[in-house]
């Protein structure tokens, strides 16, 4: 029995560790990759996060918010074309189809952060929990990047 317990915690440390190089984490089917929130201009206290929501269930899963302890409040928004100008909107929630996937990025889906209790510089860590309807919370730690940051297929720590 004991070594049993001795395996599940060393497994636990591996996934742990994985998690950690991988900038990647998962909860019942849903997966979260290449997750980043956008350091803070110097002045602002806004910000924003993205990544990619996979949904590896047979049934559509449905984020409903974000929370941090960086800031009081966090809305999942959209940019959106409406009379030949990009705006900017507040969804209430966004689905995640069955074995599908999502992807939050400037000019698209994304996390909106306002009102930071403090500025966000890259090379930091945020934690960020992201709630879902029928599903449990997913915490997941992401990296403060640059606005300047270089564009990549991968994103790898």
């Amino acid at each position: 029995m004991k070594k049993m317990i001795n395996i599940c915690i060393n497994s636990l440390l591996v996934m742990a560790f994985c998690f950690t190089l991988a900038n990647t984490a998962q909860a019942q089917n849903i997966l979260v990759k290449q997750a980043y929130i956008r350091a803070t201009i110097p002045g602002t206290d806004i910000s924003s996060a993205y990544m990619t929501i996979i949904n590896d269930s047979s049934k559509p899963m449905i984020l409903v918010g974000a929370s941090g302890d960086f800031s009081k409040r966090i809305e999942i928004h959209q940019h959106i074309m409406a009379d030949g100008m990009m705006k900017m909107r507040q969804q209430e929630s966004l689905t995640i189809a069955a074995n599908s996937k999502v992807v939050l990025q400037p000019m698209g889906y994304h996390l909106m952060i306002f009102d930071l209790t403090k500025p966000l510089k890259a090379g930091e860590q945020s934690t960020l929990t992201l709630h879902f309807a029928n599903s449990s919370d997913i915490k997941i730690v992401l990296p403060v990047e640059s606005i300047k940051r270089k564009k990549t297929t991968e994103h790898h720590h």
